[in-house]
């Protein structure tokens, strides 16, 4: 933001200056030469606003996509979890065939 400051305090000095401007034609100069650093000030203005648009549009989509992510991550550990589940159910039957076939 250091340029619209820069920008603004040029805009400010040409307009002092064109207050004690002696000739007309200096009169018009610096004034000319001060709209042309607001424009210049409003521009960028105008693009530090759309960058802070689109940073929050980019936060907020990054949120969505950490969202989406942790909800993925709980439903494959859930996934996980039945099949361990399920496997650790299934050791104790298969230890119990094995004994039996042993013996």
């Amino acid at each position: 933001m250091g340029t619209a400051v820069d920008y603004a305090e040029r805009a400010e000095e040409c307009r002092r200056l064109a207050k004690i401007a002696p000739r007309a034609e200096d009169w018009g100069h610096f004034i000319e030469m001060a709209e042309t650093w607001e424009m210049l000030l409003k521009h960028q203005q105008e693009k530090f606003a759309r960058q802070q648009e689109q940073l929050a549009q980019q936060q907020e989509e990054l949120k969505q996509q950490q969202e989406e992510s942790r909800l993925q991550t709980i439903a494959l550990a859930d996934r996980f979890r039945n099949v361990l589940f399920l496997s650790d159910a299934a050791k104790p039957a298969a230890k119990e065939n094995n004994d039996e076939k042993a013996a």
